[in-house]
């Protein structure tokens, strides 16, 4: 029988991690933004690391260890309120989207290898944290009808109304984010060649590029630009007091419409009209690598669940295009097949 230890080590990794937070993650961001990450990726990591901080001054715990990490987490799942850190939106129910949590953990798990890398700590708390588990390729989607009833609920006798028009117009034609509509500038629209340059400073994967829209969408926008006094650099979408109209205001807009008009199935939102446009473009017959140029995504297979999300409709289309159609000779017609 073998005999039991007679004492038990502390492995280094059970060892509570003292830092000073704060200073660490000050010295952290200062990295990021020399080795040029974006904008919004460094506002991203300041955004999780400064609600962790937080998060471990309230918690009143010595030390950061792996339990610790696992104790946020279950914070973030359970009971954190969300959007109250929001300036303008309101506190919602408690717990975050496993997407939101993961993206946190994601963010933890840079921070600490990066003071694992400067040798600022022994060893990283997140080793043996996973991600939790997400549904995959699942999103709201709008139905034609969701839209003409959102289309037809501002008031477009009115610039506020009709500006809001313009923008559910172009959403529906180009599938933007958000960032990428608020931020067209007058100059950004040629209305010659139907087309949108879209800056990389307003662009997600900083990368520029020219978007089509359709007479339909142009020919608003020319009415729009032409019933205001601005200038090239303007910003297109204004507030009523001539100042730049911003997307989280556009997006209480939308729920105001909907709720307006009885909108009630798909969450209402500005991403939800990209959803929208992305489904209805690869249904039309649109391929999907130039709904990847569209989108603006890095990598195809960004698009992929789109194309998946389509794919449902595959049998209908094959119903209707019905391929073998001519194909069989005459003769054949009328006879009985028997299924086993």
């Amino acid at each position: 029988m073998a005999k039991k230890p007679r004492f038990n080590f502390m492995s280094k990794k059970d060892k509570p991690i003292k830092i000073n937070l704060n200073n660490m993650i000050l010295d952290f961001l200062y990295v990021k933004r020399v080795e040029r990450r974006s904008r919004r990726t460094v506002s991203a990591y300041e955004g999780s690391l400064e609600q962790f901080a937080k998060w471990y001054e309230l918690s009143g715990a010595d030390g950061i260890t792996r339990d610790l990490i696992r104790s946020y987490i279950e914070y973030l799942t359970y009971e954190k309120k969300r959007w109250d850190d929001h300036p303008t939106s309101p506190t919602k129910g408690a717990g975050l989207s496993p997407r939101t949590v993961n993206n946190n953990i994601r963010n933890l798990r840079i921070f600490f290898n990066h003071l694992l890398s400067e040798r600022r700590i022994s060893y990283s708390p997140m080793e043996g944290i996973n991600y939790q588990r997400e549904a995959k390729d699942t999103f709201d989607i709008f139905t034609d009808d969701d839209v003409k009833l959102l289309l037809s609920a501002p008031n477009q006798k009115v610039y506020s109304g009709y500006r809001d028009y313009c923008m559910m117009l172009v959403l529906c034609d180009t599938g933007l984010r958000v960032k990428e509509l608020t931020g067209i500038r007058v100059r950004d629209v040629e209305f010659a060649d139907r087309q949108l340059y879209i800056d990389a400073g307003n662009v997600k994967t900083s990368a520029t590029r020219i978007v089509p829209i359709s007479e339909e969408t142009a020919a608003a926008l020319l009415k729009l630009r032409q019933s205001m006094n601005i200038e090239d650099d303007d910003y297109l979408f204004l507030t009523q007091f001539g100042e730049r109209y911003f997307g989280d205001t556009f997006a209480k807009m939308l729920k105001l419409y909907a709720k307006r008009v009885g909108v009630t199935g798909p969450r209402v939102s500005p991403h939800t009209f990209r959803h929208y446009f992305a489904v209805k473009f690869l249904r039309q017959g649109g391929e999907p690598i130039a709904l990847m140029r569209i989108l603006g995504h890095s990598s195809i297979t960004m698009t992929e669940k789109y194309v998946k999300y389509a794919a449902v409709h595959i049998k209908e289309q094959h119903e209707r295009a019905k391929p073998l159609a001519g194909l069989i000779r005459d003769s054949k017609k009328g006879r009985k097949v028997r299924y086993k």
